[in-house]
This record gives structure tokens, C-alpha cells and sequence, in this order.
């Protein structure tokens, strides 16, 4: 079996507690998946080259944590007992459904596209635990404790979370066929992190010109709230990137601009290790 995950540590650079994970950039599809839909579908939900977009935090003290498998066999970015009763062949007390099922893309999805069915059969408890069990806790787990030894270093520790999203909202988001900006910053509403720590994100991005949004239409997902205790020194952050930005989003391949993105992204993250570097130890 694949590890459920990947994980980067500082190269030839003193450890800061900044880390940075990205739970959609797999695209590993395990044998027992068995989705009717073909892998273009699949594709659609996958965060494409995220890792590589912004591996030089390892370069600057920070860490990576990116996920190996598909989020469409089950999501990072949803809280355990997100699942959906309609996928199931039997009713199961453990469902707690949020408003992500009810769009189809809970913890297991349930259309893969607007429409598109992700299974052409009912799902059972110990396929779901599987994937709980096997790929999302382990994640989790190992998330977890890098957050909390970092934080016990350096009494205090701050998370980005990293994803892309189409250009433009499709049926299945809260923003259906609205053109997107090039990045949208969520933080909760100000809970997740500092404003400070936001500021610096948003700053180095619009230093290189591109249009930042906060909180509209993404505010965070799981990871954010879960993670991020401002009261305890412990910030979360998700950053959204426009994939016009970078790729193709039809063939699914990095574009001209590419490089050039990822020399600006590049450059947030050495002002996110500057940050922080500063903080530690305050």
C-alpha cells in the first residue's frame, strides 16, 4: 500500500515552526476505490503541482506535508464523521453530514462532478473505516504531532494550508459560475490566526501583483478550524491559488507561466520564514 503521505523537512536550513501541508496535491487512487467515473473526473478535485508549488519553504526552515492519495477517495480537508447517508447501504450513527455532504463532497464524495456520480453502488461501514483508518487518520496523525512538537520547541507554531481552485466556481461550489481572483486568503473571519500573519501573506502576494481576497467565498475548511488556537500561539491560515495561474486546467499539465509562479510563491513563502522567524521566542 502507498503512504498516505509525504513529508519535507528543512534542507541545509535551521528549523523554523512554520508548516505548510497540502491535502489535495495526491492524486493516488487505491485499488479498492472502484469509482465509475474516468480519471479526467477525478482530476477536477486534484490541488495539481501544489507540493512542487510550494516546496522552497524546506528551503527557508519550514516543513511540507502533502497527502499522496486522491481527495476523491476520501478528503483531508473534512471533519471525520462527515459523511454522507446516501452513500451508504446501511444507516450508520457515526454520519454527522455538514453542509459539504449536501453539496456531494463530504468526507466521501458523493458526485465527483455536478451530476456525475462518484459510484454506481452503496458503500459499506468497513470500506468507509478503511479509508478513515488507513489514509485520513494517519494524515492527521502525523500533522498533529508535527504541529505539537514545533509548538513545544518554540511555544508557538503556524500552519498553511495550500490548495488551488478553478478559474472559475462550478455547479457543486458556493461561488457556481463566478470568476474567481488569483488568490483568496481564509482565516475563519480573523479566528483561525493572527491578522498579522495574514497581512504577510496577502502583502508579498500583492507585491507581485496579484489580487488577494480574504475570507470570499473560502474561509477555511476542516484543517483551518481544527488546527488554528490564536489564544494559544498556534495559527492556521488556507491559501487558495487561482490554477489559471499556473496550468492548464483542461489537459490538467503546468503552462508557460509556471516557473514564474513559482518563483512569486517562492518569494511569500521567504517572507512567511522571515515572519515567523521573528516571532520566535518573543
Amino acid at each position: 500500500m502507498k503512504s498516505a503521505f509525504s513529508l519535507l523537512t528543512p534542507i541545509e536550513s535551521e528549523e523554523i515552526p512554520l508548516v505548510f501541508d497540502s491535502p489535495h496535491s495526491g492524486i493516488h487512487c487505491p485499488d479498492d476505490f472502484n469509482a465509475q467515473v474516468p480519471l479526467e473526473f477525478i482530476k477536477s478535485g486534484w490541488d495539481a503541482f501544489i507540493d512542487d508549488i510550494w516546496q522552497p519553504i524546506t528551503e527557508k526552515g519550514g516543513y511540507l506535508l502533502h497527502a499522496n492519495f486522491s481527495r476523491m477517495y476520501i478528503d483531508p480537508n473534512r471533519a471525520p464523521d462527515d459523511i454522507d447517508p446516501a452513500l451508504l447501504d446501511k444507516s450508520w450513527d457515526r454520519c454527522k453530514p455538514t453542509k459539504y455532504s449536501d453539496r456531494g463532497m463530504g468526507l466521501i464524495r458523493r458526485y465527483a462532478l455536478p451530476g456525475k456520480a462518484m459510484y454506481d453502488r452503496k458503500l459499506t461501514r468497513e470500506e468507509v473505516t478503511h479509508r478513515i483508518d488507513h489514509y485520513y487518520s494517519p494524515y492527521h496523525t502525523q500533522l498533529q504531532t508535527l504541529l505539537d512538537d514545533l509548538y513545544t520547541r518554540h511555544q508557538g507554531v503556524w500552519h498553511v494550508d495550500c490548495h488551488s481552485m478553478k478559474s472559475v466556481g462550478n455547479g457543486m461550489n458556493i461561488d457556481a459560475g463566478i470568476a474567481r481572483p488569483d488568490i483568496i486568503l481564509g482565516d475563519k473571519d480573523g479566528q483561525s490566526a493572527d491578522p498579522e500573519f495574514v497581512n504577510v501573506i496577502a502583502q508579498a502576494f500583492t507585491h507581485k501583483g496579484y489580487k488577494v481576497v480574504k475570507n470570499t467565498p473560502y474561509k477555511g475548511g476542516y484543517l483551518v478550524s481544527n488546527y488554528g488556537n490564536v489564544a494559544a500561539n498556534r495559527h492556521s491560515v488556507q491559501i487558495e491559488v487561482n490554477r489559471a495561474l499556473y496550468m492548464n486546467e483542461k489537459k490538467f499539465e503546468k503552462n508557460e507561466n509556471y516557473e514564474q509562479f513559482k518563483r512569486d510563491t517562492s518569494f511569500v513563502a521567504q517572507q512567511l520564514a522571515a515572519y515567523v522567524s521573528a516571532q520566535v521566542g518573543k
